[in-house]
């Protein structure tokens, strides 16, 4: 093989990757007026926090001047420098119009271009009447002299014309098999910088996110890469999910959503205590179980004896079935969608309430501790504009303690984490949020432990074992009586097997309150959503609520109680009264609080109110 193509193969790299590179800086400096009181410093750190998606988007170029290069060894040189003369002047062109008309649509965007860039190039004349003749006028300008130089750096010092053809030409059978396996070998280990890890998370925006100043985060973005990402995302159909006029929409959700009238018997039920932390300012431990379902419960029994000491919140259901759902329904009490994530769209993902950014401002110190991959589903994106400076991952624990597909176990990672909160605990003044996701009991189950048949039933059982001991800890600790720890599920599980995914028993979870903080003991039986326990903690804090604008107080027996959860291409509603799961596809009843030949009519007004909710939540997440 002819050491002079593997020099090409690598001087072919590097043009990309400065290429991509050197955007970072462009960006801020047409931004300039939007990036806020940035150092020079910053310029170097964005730099350097984009690299792996910059890489990866190198990478995708190199793949296709790979397979060029393994063709070269079987064909004449001529054929070589017409591909790669066309993949380069391609991709250049490709790059600077994004680069380009990103930075140009930046300002009144506020987020990089993404997929709904090609609805306005569908219209090309309303998009030319966008903007001045003068400002297309200088975007083309830029363009030609951007190409013009990008062209001669590729000419002059990664595919030189002249002395190429004696240079880079095969002369033996031998060399062509050898440099056919050669480069296969090297555009095979693409997959690596193309992908971002060996783990379960791939490359994604969220990955690059680094600062509390959201603009160096922007800036960090491939623009490229944001496109091809959004391309794949699940999207926010407001359309597929217009059922009724907006104005009906929200005046049913309105209706059940505010307060009620009621009665004393009814507010006795409904209403256990007005007042059950002991204080308006708790350190507070939020555990994020994964797949906690309450069918599950019998394999609980360190959480059975907590409820007997805690506030147990009996009948709550999750919003969605996915864990990045789910989170995002616990910290933002924003409800799940039947196929679309918040979380892995960082523009609208950082506009939602956000506990953390509430306990922040309350003068909180805010802490996330998760013994797998931060960049899965972009979860990184969300804690950083969550306000989680301090966020511990499976990169702050050695490879030895990383003994399971997603990670670190429990046991370790709870362990860890009570460690740092107690000597936190003893060290100042100030008040604490931790939360803490396990993933232990997500398949395929790898515990070490074995103490039930089933594999599920074991995991979770692993797990409460876990929270027992890092409750027996904590309350060695002298602030345990200021602490509050409480416990809610992602999301359900299909257990017992088989269990569908749009019954509304695989949504009822594990909800619980305990620690010294709590006041007394008490089962609450109201219907409820996981969405509601940020608000309902807030309320007692006497902190405000308003930005959580689809959850309610659980203990405000003047709302009507109600669960609302979504799945694939679904979603459901119960309240007291009635239970209506719908099939959004075939726009039919699926389940019903009735017979089943009388559902549509017996439930109609619970049938539009669901309807109703997920054309809200959708018209919310549109205007985020």
């Amino acid at each position: 093989m002819s050491g002079e193509r593997i020099i090409l193969f690598i001087r072919y790299y590097l043009y990309w990757l400065l290429f991509f590179v050197v955007q970072k800086p462009i960006f801020m400096l047409w931004q300039h007026r939007l990036m806020g009181d940035i150092t020079l410093g910053d310029y170097f750190r964005v730099i350097v926090h984009a690299f792996p998606l910059d890489l990866s988007v190198a990478s995708y170029v190199m793949l296709v001047m790979g397979l060029i290069l393994i063709a070269g060894c079987w064909i004449p040189q001529r054929a070589i420098r017409i591909a790669t003369d066309a993949l380069t002047a391609i991709v250049l062109v490709v790059g600077l119009f994004v680069m380009i008309g990103d930075n140009g649509c930046f300002p009144s965007w506020g987020y990089h271009w993404d997929k709904t860039v090609f609805v306005f190039l569908a219209t090309p004349k309303d998009a030319m009447a966008s903007a001045p003749w003068w400002m297309w006028l200088l975007g083309a300008l830029a363009f030609a002299l951007l190409f013009a130089g990008w062209w001669w750096l590729y000419r002059r010092y990664v595919f030189p014309k002249d002395g190429t053809k004696a240079t880079y030409e095969h002369k033996s059978i031998r060399s062509r098999v050898i440099g056919t396996l050669c480069y296969s070998v090297l555009t095979g280990l693409l997959i690596l910088p193309i992908r971002g890890s060996v783990t379960v998370s791939t490359m994604n925006t969220g990955r690059v996110y680094f600062s509390d100043n959201q603009m160096l985060n922007i800036a960090a973005i491939n623009p490229v890469f944001n496109i091809v990402e959004s391309l794949g995302e699940n999207t926010f159909d407001v359309q597929k999910y217009t059922y009724m006029s907006s104005e009906e929409a929200e005046e049913r959700v309105n209706a059940l959503l505010r307060s009620r009238e009621t009665d004393a018997d009814s507010l006795s039920l409904h209403t256990p205590s007005k007042r059950i932390l002991r204080t308006q300012r708790p350190h507070i431990v939020l555990f994020i179980l994964e797949s906690f379902s309450l069918n599950a419960w019998e394999a609980m029994p360190c959480l059975q004896a907590l409820s007997k000491e805690g506030i147990w919140f009996s009948h709550t259901y999750a919003g969605s079935y996915r864990t990045d759902r789910g989170v995002v329904e616990v910290m933002s009490a924003f409800p799940g969608q039947p196929t679309s994530s918040l979380m892995t769209v960082p523009y609208k993902s950082e506009r939602l309430p956000n506990i953390g950014k509430t306990l922040k401002a309350a003068g909180y110190d805010l802490h996330f501790y998760y013994g797998g991959d931060e960049d899965f589903t972009n979860m990184r994106s969300y804690l950083i504009s969550g306000g989680f400076d301090r966020r511990v991952s499976d990169r702050d624990f050695p490879m030895s303690d990383r003994l399971s597909k997603w990670g670190v176990p429990d046991h370790i990672l709870l362990s860890f984490a009570q460690r740092e909160i107690a000597e936190r605990y003893e060290q100042d003044t100030l008040s604490h949020l931790d939360v803490i996701l396990t993933l232990s009991s997500h398949e395929p189950f790898e515990v070490p432990m074995q103490r039930w048949e089933h594999p599920y039933l074991n995991s979770i059982c692993y797990t409460d074992s876990c929270l027992g001991s890092f409750v027996d800890s904590m309350r060695l600790s002298s602030e345990w009586d200021n602490t509050l720890i409480m416990f809610v599920a992602d999301h359900g599980f299909p257990y017992p097997n088989g269990l569908p995914i749009h019954v509304p028993e695989r949504f009822r979870i594990l909800s619980l309150w305990a620690g010294g903080a709590v006041t007394a003991p008490q089962e609450v039986t109201t219907l409820c959503s996981q969405a509601d326990i940020v608000p309902t903690l807030l309320k007692q804090m006497d902190l405000q609520t308003e930005d959580y604008v689809f959850a309610k107080n659980i203990f405000d027996a003047t709302h009507t109680p109600f669960a609302f959860f979504a799945f694939n291409d679904g979603f459901g509603l119960l309240t007291e009264q009635d239970t209506v799961v719908i099939d959004a596809k075939a726009d039919k009843v699926l389940v019903s609080g009735t017979s089943a030949e009388d559902a549509l009519a017996a439930n109609e007004e619970t049938f539009r109110t669901a309807k109703a909710l997920i054309q809200r939540i959708m018209e919310t997440i549109d205007k985020l």
